[in-house]
């Protein structure tokens, strides 16, 4: 993978330090205005949600995935991963646990960052299990992953009721200061404050795992390791829409089946720079809604 460093040099790849501290200020910031301009009005703090929002939120979820990796090394990247973790209301450890074993198991039941129940024999069960998780986002599959990892043979011994303990002082502390600090400078009540964080929570929380599912979901494959990477779905980006969906989500979708296939090479901020595997598999939004659409109501 080397070579790629002609084509992805270091320095390019520092220059994305910065992009990680401006996320970390201009969340906090974007979620201390959101209120007030809840107050003002309603439509249009539902479209800075539907915008800037899903922007910031997504952004921070694949910083989250970054850091994971240590993508850049000209960042203190643990201590990132916890703060963007904290930020989005998740346990870091969890993540920390799960995501290598979700590039080996990829695509399979057994890959418990997208499939923390395994696979649900009862088909009603399952296709209730993937409406809330299309509904309700990252944050349902959070749910069943704290419940299930802890647990979990392959993680159980890595997994420490202290850490989680302390992620829930930290989601906590995050708020009640983002919250607080709110009510104070704008002269608000703590109803108009919990309110738009709450339905903002929810757009990032849906349109992260919009990302994930596009790459992943409803995708179970039988074969070896790289028939399986393989099937990884790239999303088009050739069609208004999906270009769209891909400048608001950061473009994680367009070629993730190089972040698969190539693992140790950084490619999510340089599209086009790398060739994509011949058989590489391409879906549009219509594509998409399809899968979704079998998700619940074939399981």
């Amino acid at each position: 993978m080397s070579c790629y460093n002609q084509v992805i040099p270091k320095e390019l790849v520092r220059r994305q330090a910065p992009k990680v501290y401006l996320a970390a200020i201009i969340l906090p910031l974007y979620l201390f205005c959101l209120p007030f301009v809840f107050v003002r009005s309603v439509m249009l703090s539902i479209v800075l949600m539907l915008t800037l929002g899903v922007y910031l939120s997504t952004w921070v979820a694949c910083l989250i995935h970054e850091c994971w990796h240590k993508y850049i090394p000209a960042v203190p990247n643990d201590f990132f991963y916890n703060l963007f973790s904290y930020m989005l209301v998740l346990d870091p450890q969890i993540y920390r646990v799960v995501h290598g074993h979700h590039h080996s198991k990829v695509n399979t039941w057994e890959d418990v960052e997208f499939h923390p129940l395994g696979k649900i024999r009862n088909v009603h069960l399952r296709r209730i299990y993937n409406f809330l998780e299309i509904v309700l986002g990252v944050i349902f599959v959070f749910g069943i992953q704290m419940h299930v990892v802890p647990r979990h043979p392959d993680y159980r011994d890595r997994c420490r009721s202290s850490t989680h303990r302390l992620s829930i002082a930290m989601w906590l502390l995050f708020y009640s200061l983002v919250g607080s600090s709110s009510v104070v400078v704008f002269n608000l009540s703590a109803r108009q404050v919990v309110i738009p964080l709450l339905i903002n929570f929810w757009v990032g929380s849906f349109f992260i795992h919009q990302i994930q599912l596009v790459e992943h979901g409803g995708l179970i494959v039988e074969g070896n390791f790289r028939q399986r990477m393989m099937q990884t779905r790239n999303l088009k980006h050739d069609g208004p829409a999906e270009k769209l969906f891909l400048f608001i989500t950061h473009g994680d979708s367009r070629e993730h089946i190089l972040h698969h296939s190539m693992v140790g090479v950084y490619t999510r901020p340089f599209p086009a720079r790398l060739p994509m595997p011949e058989n590489a598999v391409y879906i549009s939004l219509i594509d998409y809604a399809a899968v979704l659409w079998r998700m619940v109501t074939k399981g």
